[in-house]
């Protein structure tokens, strides 16, 4: 992501020459796009700042290695989820973006200038690990993640967020300040928010006020099973007459695995078929969660064992 104003505000990874301006930053700035001259060209950097979504840093980019991103289309139509709670989400968001402007006349604002203008969605289901920091840290982290966010006009995903919403309490005071610092932050922004959780029973009530919209991922029905091994099997290039063929993919539905194992099975098949130059098919999705479901039981195990001990 080009931002040079962000990558100014925030600390950077490594200094810049910082030149002494001679005149004010906003100096003879206008609107209008000239076009430059390839002399011109000659003296313009070859490089921008901004943020590496992968690396997680912030860098210089190539100005020959910069471009446009490129939108997946597909994503939200493999969501696997009730065709009501689809649109619901669709709407709401499409409907955040569209007034997201100030001078829009239909934006809804609080009593209080600047909260409650943000749209906060919580993706609960099964448990899944947990984090922590300091109170201190995670307001810097959470400003520069929210500021960036608004900005960018992005949206903000904040994966296992159980622990910034647990429920206070006179014995953890560091807890009570990190869910104050979260929710203070919360409340003041102005973007889409995600948030993805596993124990709604341990939520501060203070945070369910603030959640626009709950979306329940239950643990995989067998149809819902059978639509995503459809889905994954389609993107490894099989037919349709090949996924509905003898009964194999109600053979996989019934497999206890969730939707991640089912894509790590699909793209571990296809690498398997790849080494021995043969097309992709059931034997190879067989070894391939025979594999998976051996060191889950192993991995059961072992875990059983360290409890007992």
């Amino acid at each position: 992501m080009v931002d040079k104003a962000g990558f100014s505000r925030i600390d950077a990874n490594y200094n810049l020459p910082n030149p002494e301006h001679t005149l004010p930053p906003r100096a003879n700035a206008n609107d209008s796009v000239y076009g430059l001259t390839d002399a011109e060209l000659l003296l313009a950097p070859p490089t921008v700042y901004g943020f590496s979504l992968s690396d997680k840093v912030w860098l210089e980019f190539n100005v020959n290695h910069v471009s446009s991103i490129n939108w997946n289309d597909e994503a939200f139509e493999g969501l696997v989820l009730p065709p009501e709670r689809k649109s619901l989400l669709r709407g709401l968001i499409e409907a955040h973006s569209r007034l997201a402007s100030s001078d829009n006349p239909a934006r809804f604002d609080d009593f209080v200038r600047g909260k409650g203008q943000g749209l906060v969605i919580n993706l609960f289901g099964p448990p899944g690990g947990d984090l922590g920091t300091s109170a201190g840290s995670l307001d810097n982290a959470l400003r520069d993640a929210f500021e960036l966010a608004a900005a960018w006009r992005a949206v903000l995903l904040i994966d296992e967020a159980d622990v910034f919403l647990e429920q206070r309490s006179m014995r953890d005071l560091e807890r009570n300040a990190m869910v104050a610092v979260f929710l203070r932050h919360v409340e003041y922004y102005r973007g889409i928010l995600f948030m993805t959780t596993n124990r709604i029973r341990t939520f501060d009530e203070a945070f369910l006020s603030r959640i626009h919209v709950a979306l329940h991922f239950e643990e995989l029905s067998v149809g819902t099973k059978l639509e995503i091994w459809r889905a994954f099997l389609r993107k490894a290039g099989l037919g349709d007459a090949e996924v509905e063929a003898e009964g194999f993919l109600a053979r996989l539905a019934e497999r206890e695995i969730n939707g991640r194992q089912i894509k790590n099975a699909c793209r571990t098949a296809t690498a398997l078929a790849l080494s021995r130059g043969e097309r992709m098919g059931f034997s190879h999705l067989e070894q391939a969660l025979n594999a998976m479901e051996e060191f889950t039981t192993e991995f059961a195990a072992i875990r059983s064992d360290l409890e007992q001990t």
